[in-house]
């Protein structure tokens, strides 16, 4: 047999619950709530007041809010807000009481941690670990779609000159900091709508979202300006070898890659030949 508890216990426990509860109705005006939904998402305890759940969601979303509350036979949904600096999960429970009642009840929770662990995860995933770019793994999905939506694009490649000479001279950790120098002046020449990515090593690609040889040229321009010339028997600066293509220039969308590479190798024979060629290094023919 079930006990049955007193109603001022299951109100005791309602309203010091750990998560909150609301109660909604069709309408999307808020009935009831408890003490940590009030926390949680801000509803006002004044009578004149009306709270609306409408007002955890964009203006955009509200009608699909309420034509869910009026559907009872909506399945359970979710969604995750941010409210003043936190993230808020809103867990929402069709709810039909014959002739008393028909809305949803929501059950709300604080999820910053986790939300913010996600993004951790999410970053670590598509970023390179020494540099903070993009890794080989995100080109290869923001390419894909690219292709996929046949949308026009440039790409740079770039390479850095002497770093195994730096390695070998100067210790791996001189390497690591030239690469990690590498990456901050490439970011520093794009804009806000390229994307730059480490293959790995000391090469580097530079993804344009759009076939523009202007804005190409301007980004290749401010690369090689920030160039540093080597000095014998010093610690060399930055120096990027580069080459570019766009796609309209290729009738193969994949031959931009070989097309870029070898007018980066192009540049790199020329850094050997002159400013670089006390660094020893042997290059392909």
């Amino acid at each position: 047999m079930i006990k049955q508890f007193p109603t001022e216990i299951i109100d005791i426990i309602l309203e010091e619950a750990s998560v909150g509860i609301t109660l909604v109705d069709e309408k999307g005006n808020v009935t009831w709530f408890n003490n940590q939904a009030c926390l949680l998402l801000g509803w006002s305890n004044e009578e004149e007041s009306l709270n609306t759940v409408l007002k955890c969601h964009s203006q955009e979303l509200n009608n699909k809010v309420i034509d869910k509350i009026n559907h009872v036979n909506t399945r359970e949904w979710h969604s995750v807000i941010k409210l003043n600096g936190r993230f808020i999960e809103n867990v929402y429970t069709p709810i039909q009481v014959k002739d008393r009642f028909t809305g949803v009840m929501i059950i709300t929770k604080d999820v910053t941690e986790r939300e913010k662990m996600v993004e951790v995860i999410k970053k670590a995933s598509v970023t390179d670990n020494l540099t903070g770019l993009y890794n080989r793994r995100f080109f290869d999905t923001v390419f894909n779609e690219l292709i996929a939506n046949q949308k026009p694009f440039g790409i740079i490649m770039a390479d850095i000159n002497g770093l195994k000479y730096t390695n070998d001279n100067y210790g791996h950790e001189a390497g690591d900091k030239l690469i990690i120098q590498a990456a901050e002046n490439l970011t520093q020449s794009v804009r806000k709508a390229d994307y730059v990515f480490r293959f790995g090593g000391d090469e580097f690609v530079v993804l344009i979202c759009e076939d523009n040889p202007d804005a190409i040229t301007a980004i290749c321009s401010r690369i090689k300006e920030k160039n540093i010339l080597p000095k014998p028997n010093s610690p060399i600066g930055v120096n990027l070898s580069i080459g570019f293509c766009s796609s309209s220039e290729v009738n193969e969308v994949k031959e931009i890659f070989t097309y870029a590479d070898q007018k980066m190798y192009q540049d790199k024979r020329r850094f050997y030949q002159y400013e670089g060629k006390f660094i020893k290094r042997d290059m392909p023919e």
